[in-house]
């Protein structure tokens, strides 16, 4: 049964904007945070945000605040709903502010975030007794078209909920599946970090696609940028995320049943490229043309390199994730983040059941 709680939505980009307009057409008390008063302004300026395509309507919020204090004070639900280079910073700037039975969910974590944001909480000093959670990938494929205004191409049919520690996990379902019952709960955290499909689905076509990016030939990104052969290329990434899975005791969803799963499209046995074809929440999501987008600077750095450090722990091999970051750092040199080594996330030297244990 739903209740109503009263969330803080820190991030106001596309991701944002679209989970605190339908966070509040769910009848939900909702503020919004966000570093840019231009955004902040015009948002208060309209007393809400409208959402429009896959869900319409106009969400009333409590208010939108450049002052995190304001933001978090009094908060049942904080959901972190911004780009995953910013999780540290974002997680010093709540750490003061937050207080004993407070749920933060980053929504989504990337790979590793949940892992991050803990260690940057506690390296800030914060001790507030919270209950943390992650969510694999955004609810939404979303764009803001501007301030308090959002269109919505699709809402995934289900994305994947873990707590830090596990045990939490009632907590969490508590608090946020009776709201967003999209969101189903699994094991731990390193499920939800390893079935983040961004890492699988943006830095490698993104590269592969260079000279058509770069040729400013427009072209939909999903639909026609997702080739038979760079369709196979990610299911060979795949099958090495896979395998970690399984050393660390977890049995994954491969790429093509994350899809199926998510959107309710085909069915797993469909070759990947078709399925992207088919999936009618992709309709009319272009690629840029450049490399400098955070498909690439934000998810080599943010989800492929975490899943080097999780590979380096579990002692698994990846030669095509590898590929890939080792191709980016070539084509852009000095211009990947180092990002979520195993002494960012503070798992330096752990065995497999060590972060196992740590993660609870």
């Amino acid at each position: 049964m739903m209740k109503e709680k009263k969330w803080a939505v820190i991030g106001a980009g596309n991701g944002g904007q679209a989970v605190a307009g339908h966070l509040a057409l769910l009848g939900q008390t909702v503020r919004i945070f966000d570093v840019v008063r231009e955004t902040v302004d015009e948002i208060n300026r309209r007393g809400g945000i409208s959402v429009s395509h896959a869900l319409s309507g106009f969400g009333k919020i409590e208010f939108a605040t450049c002052e995190m204090e304001e933001a978090l004070n009094g908060a049942d639900n904080v959901m972190i709903v911004l780009p995953s280079i910013h999780h540290e910073s974002i997680a010093a700037k709540c750490a003061p502010f937050l207080r004993d039975g407070q749920v933060v969910l980053l929504h989504p974590e990337a790979s590793c975030g949940a892992l991050a944001f803990r260690k940057a909480l506690s390296d800030a000093g914060c001790r507030a007794d919270i209950t943390l959670g992650a969510v694999n990938t955004l609810l939404y494929s979303c764009r803001s078209v501007a301030p308090g205004d959002v269109y919505i191409y699709g809402i995934k049919k289900e994305v994947q909920l873990a707590a830090m520690p596990a045990s939490r996990i009632v907590t969490l379902s508590e608090n946020i599946c009776s709201v967003l019952p999209w969101m189903k709960p699994v094991a731990n955290v390193l499920v939800t970090s390893l079935s983040n499909p961004n890492a699988m689905m943006h830095p490698a076509p993104m590269l592969l696609n260079t000279s058509r990016l770069e040729s400013n030939q427009p072209f939909e990104y999903y639909h026609e940028g997702i080739t038979p052969s760079i369709g196979r290329f990610i299911e060979n990434m795949d099958r090495e995320r896979l395998a970690l899975g399984e050393a660390f005791g977890l049995r994954l969803d491969n790429i093509r049943e994350l899809y199926v799963k998510m959107y309710g499209c085909d069915n797993a046995d469909t070759p990947l490229y078709q399925i992207c074809r088919n999936n009618p929440s992709y309709e009319g999501i272009m690629a840029g043309d450049t490399l400098r987008t955070r498909y690439v600077l934000e998810d080599i750095p943010y989800s492929l390199r975490s899943i080097q450090s999780l590979a380096h722990i579990a002692g698994v091999e990846t030669p095509h994730i590898d590929t890939i970051v080792s191709l980016a750092e070539e084509m852009l040199p000095g211009e990947i983040d180092e990002g979520r080594t195993e002494a960012a996330l503070g798992i330096a030297g752990m065995s497999p059941d060590q972060l196992l244990g740590y993660i609870g």
